[in-house]
């Protein structure tokens, strides 16, 4: 390519990237402002570890996020001492304004997935079963001392009231097939080992599963099955639900009423509702679910999720709508802002202006 040929592309190439980290940097901007404009939920509401790139050193975004929504939220296998202190510094700054729920720290953990041989059984308990333990307590210990540590530096009190743990590693079998009595025990046992280790190190967190005792929309004869993933021996603290299809408000609502059921069989009355915002289990012709990071279905739904989940009214009306007052907390996933979801940002404020009533979605 001639000089000049290749000069000008560089010089083209070069003031594409300029205007591009303008409108990035303008829509950056115009998110702020829209999140410091923003009340705060009426709940605490957790994420799964929030993304790498939020945990920086004064980042208006994080305070904001943690103010609204009262948490923030570190991932537990990969996070750092540097991402703590970030934490801390933002639910301290939040706290000193004396809010009327004090915002705390949740810790995210996805087990039996890093050194548990990947076609184990549930049953094995040999060395590799050692090594996951012993991980497991060995972050929750790092955590622990990371945020006492910059507690103490900062002259605060910022706990950790929740540890989010991803339970899809294993799946239970059903209680008539070969075996399964026995299978069924070494999941519990696999799970209640993380779970005392968890309450041992934040006696005061509510420790959470995924999808524990939830009932969700299946292909059976009644259209509607518990989650595979416990047997509801396991030691916890809640029962919980996924609601991947917003749009679907009714199937939601359905499946949050028979969660709740199965937990108040249970003599259990907490459910956490793990809600998914502009991204889900979008429906297809061929009738399968298909995850989908990026679904922007209209805004109303996020909006009247929000609406329901953190307003008493509609909870105090279950069979119109659903039992919504059994959820004390409510999780999102995917983590908030996270890059794959790029319409997540708009959809949290939708869903945050019908918590708060405001019909202004725009």
């Amino acid at each position: 390519m001639p000089f000049r040929a290749c000069a000008t592309l560089i010089l083209t190439l070069c003031a594409a990237h300029i205007a591009n980290c303008e409108q990035v940097k303008q829509a950056s901007t115009k998110l702020l402002e829209r999140m410091r404009q923003l009340r705060p939920l009426q709940k605490v509401h957790y994420s799964w570890g929030l993304p790498f790139e939020m945990l920086t050193p004064e980042n208006p975004l994080l305070i904001e996020y943690v103010r609204i929504t009262h948490s923030a939220c570190l991932n537990g296998q990969w996070g750092s001492r540097a991402h703590v202190d970030v934490s801390v510094r933002a639910c301290r700054q939040v706290n000193s304004a004396n809010p009327k729920i004090r915002a705390s720290l949740a810790i995210t953990y996805g087990p039996w997935k890093k050194h548990f041989g990947k076609n184990l059984p549930p049953t094995d308990t040999g060395l590799t079963h050692d090594r996951e333990v012993e991980t497991f307590r060995r972050q929750m210990q790092r955590f622990r001392d990371w945020i006492a540590a910059a507690n103490e530096k900062g002259g605060s009190e910022v706990s950790v009231t929740a540890v989010l743990l991803d339970s899809e590693r294993f799946h239970v079998k059903n209680d008539k097939s070969s075996g399964a009595a026995a299978w069924n025990a070494a999941v519990a046992d696999k799970h209640n080992v993380l779970y005392e280790i968890a309450k041992l190190l934040f006696p005061r967190a509510r420790i959470e599963w995924y999808n524990f005792g939830a009932v969700i929309p299946s292909a059976g004869a009644t259209g509607w099955s518990q989650a595979p993933i416990h047997n509801l021996s396991e030691k916890h603290d809640a029962f919980s639900v996924s609601l991947y299809r917003v749009p679907e408000i009714g199937n939601m609502r359905e499946s949050f009423r028979r969660t709740a059921a199965n937990a108040r069989a249970h003599k259990v009355n907490s459910v956490t509702p793990w809600v998914a915002l502009g991204s889900g289990y979008r429906p297809n012709v061929n009738d399968k679910k298909e995850w989908n990071f990026v679904w922007d279905y209209d805004l109303y739904y996020s909006w009247q999720i929000g609406r329901e989940l953190n307003n008493s009214w509609f909870g105090d009306r279950p069979v119109r709508f659903a039992p919504w007052n059994a959820a004390e907390v409510v999780c999102f996933w995917p983590p908030a802002f996270d890059k794959r979801s790029r319409t997540w940002p708009k959809h949290f404020i939708a869903y945050v202006l019908g918590a708060n009533g405001e019909k202004a979605l725009h």
